[in-house]
This record gives structure tokens, C-alpha cells and sequence, in this order.
């Protein structure tokens, strides 16, 4: 018995669900914004499900609608401002639509060491900003900065742990 489209749509995208998730509040950098999007995500990818040819990877396709459907989220709702550029997203977007799960498996490892790696001050500003989901603001006010040093810190941080996840990759010739 052949499965239906809707069985084969929710089983696929149920087994990448929660890597979607991430991908999106990476993205987005709130909890209920990237359940907002993911909810968002799953209803275009099952409009445009009959155009998706089965014989290709779903997770692929479907990272391509999650990083649209974040963009569009994040330029109507305007609620707190990126300290990061759009070219910059894009740019983390593609590199997750290229990214197999092996893949993705060995550069979050690598995050994970880079992590390791930060001064103690960097860590604190990743710490409330990506564990407790606090905003550029709230970070200010309780490390008694201005927003746009915090905004530019992280900037700074990102920026630096993506060469070091890049150059421990080239390490181990997984780009």
C-alpha cells in the first residue's frame, strides 16, 4: 500500500523537525519566534510539497523555505534589532542548505571545542545571550554596556568562531 502525500510529508518532516528548529532560532535568536517560523515553515513546505521530487534530500529543501520564511518573519516583525546583517544570515542559510547531517554533526562539534576556547567575558555574553535568550538590550543592562558594544561584541565573537569552526574543519578537510 502506498503512503499518501500528507503521511509521507509529516513523517519526513517530523524526522527533521527538530534540526529545523535550530536552524531557525539560530535565525531568529528567540524561542517562540523560531516556533512561530517553524510553524510558519511547515505550512509553506506543505503547500509546496507536490512540487518536492522525492528522489532528493527533504532536509535541504525544507532549510531553503525555514531561511525565507525567517527572513520574511524578521522583516515584518521588527520587534528587536539584529546585530548581525542579512548577507551574513544568507550566508550562514546557504551553508546549512549544503550541510549533510554528518557534516552538521562534525561542525557542531567544532563549535562545541571553539566554545570552549572563548575568554571568560565572551563566553558570558554567548552564556545570556544564546542559553538565557536575552536580548542585545537586556545583555546591556545587566553587564552595564551600551547596546551597541554588546551588538559589536557579538558580532566579534561570532565572526571569530566561525574561523575557528572553519579552520578546525580544514583541519579535518570537512567544508
Amino acid at each position: 500500500m502506498m503512503a499518501s502525500a500528507e503521511d509521507t510529508f509529516a513523517d519526513l518532516f517530523s524526522t527533521h523537525q527538530q534540526r529545523l528548529f535550530g536552524y531557525i532560532l539560530g535565525l531568529v535568536r528567540n524561542t517562540s519566534d523560531a516556533q512561530d517560523v517553524l510553524q510558519q515553515t511547515a505550512v509553506t513546505a506543505w503547500q509546496k510539497f507536490g512540487g518536492f521530487d522525492l528522489d532528493t534530500e527533504f532536509f535541504p529543501w525544507a532549510v531553503t523555505i525555514a531561511r525565507y520564511e525567517a527572513l520574511n518573519f524578521m522583516k515584518y516583525r521588527r520587534r528587536s534589532r539584529l546585530c548581525f546583517d542579512q548577507e551574513l544570515m544568507e550566508q550562514l542559510g546557504e551553508d546549512a542548505c549544503e550541510v549533510s547531517g554528518e557534516v552538521a554533526e562534525v561542525r557542531l562539534a567544532a563549535l562545541g571545542e571553539c566554545l570552549k576556547k572563548l575568554p571568560a567575558a565572551d563566553s558570558k555574553l554567548i552564556e545570556c545571550r544564546y542559553t538565557h535568550g536575552l536580548s542585545s538590550l537586556q545583555i546591556a543592562d545587566v553587564l552595564e554596556r551600551s547596546q551597541p558594544s554588546v551588538c559589536n561584541s557579538l558580532r566579534r565573537i561570532r565572526e571569530n568562531l566561525m574561523r575557528c569552526i572553519s579552520r578546525s574543519l580544514s583541519q579535518e578537510c570537512v567544508l
